[in-house]
């Protein structure tokens, strides 16, 4: 099995898509994908609606502030929350943000079972909530969250910049960088290993400082009992 961060890092957000044809065998696997995806307490609070008619994708890009470019996709599937599911378990937490968090979870394992099947997806986040809704049929209760456009990607973007891993980890507390001249390297592992190996001896230590400590009580707690027991013997021989 390729490792998934080989996936993740060559994955790209496609604008342009070509029309060609997408089995409903693939389609049905990005869905699948999105249905495993994890969820608070597995509350499972969200929907998917497929659309693939012309004439409603052109609706949809519309309502996504005039992204036409999304006709070209051959299927966008618009994910819905049920934001009381969450609310039910979780309260105002739940709703606002756990349900957030599901859906989003949701569309990330699409992005990348698309990305495995080797076609393009993007994930649109700038529509008018109010015209989804009313073009799909949506119930006041629920919220779209997401469109996730699937197709033939017409190119492949570059990779965009991304900030140098050091510069996003802090160990142990925020803003405790990485103070090591491997990061120039690019040697990340080394750092993080030597960190770690720092809490290894410093975890070692006390446990050997324990049980010192507790093998001097049982030394002492044998000698004080044997000590009794001599005692006790004579004076049993004492006429």
């Amino acid at each position: 099995m390729n490792d998934i961060l080989d996936l993740i890092v060559s994955r790209r957000n496609i604008k342009y898509f070509l029309p060609k044809f997408v089995s409903w065998e693939k389609i049905t696997r990005i869905l699948d994908a999105g249905r495993h995806a994890p969820s608070s307490g597995n509350v499972q609070n969200w929907k998917f609606i497929v659309v693939y008619e012309a004439d409603q994708k052109h609706a949809l890009a519309e309502a996504c502030y005039e992204q036409y470019d999304l006709v070209m996709a051959h299927t966008l599937i618009v994910i819905c929350a049920e934001p009381e599911k969450a609310e039910r378990y979780y309260g105002l937490r739940g709703e606002r943000l756990y349900t957030t968090q599901n859906c989003a979870a949701a569309a990330q394992n699409m992005l990348l079972e698309a990305h495995s099947l080797g076609l393009g997806s993007a994930w649109i986040g700038a529509f008018d909530e109010d015209a989804i809704r009313s073009l799909l049929g949506i119930p006041d209760e629920v919220r779209p969250q997401a469109i996730v456009a699937i197709g033939h990607p017409k190119d492949i973007p570059p990779k965009p910049p991304k900030y140098p891993l050091e510069t996003v980890v802090y160990i142990g507390k925020w803003r405790s960088r990485f103070k090591d001249i491997s990061k120039y390297m690019n040697d990340t592992s080394t750092i993080i290993a030597r960190k770690l190996g720092g809490a290894k001896e410093s975890v070692e230590k006390g446990a050997s400082s324990i049980a010192g400590k507790v093998k001097e009580k049982i030394v002492r707690s044998r000698s004080a009992s044997q000590g009794k027991e001599e005692v006790h013997t004579k004076e049993k021989e004492t006429p």
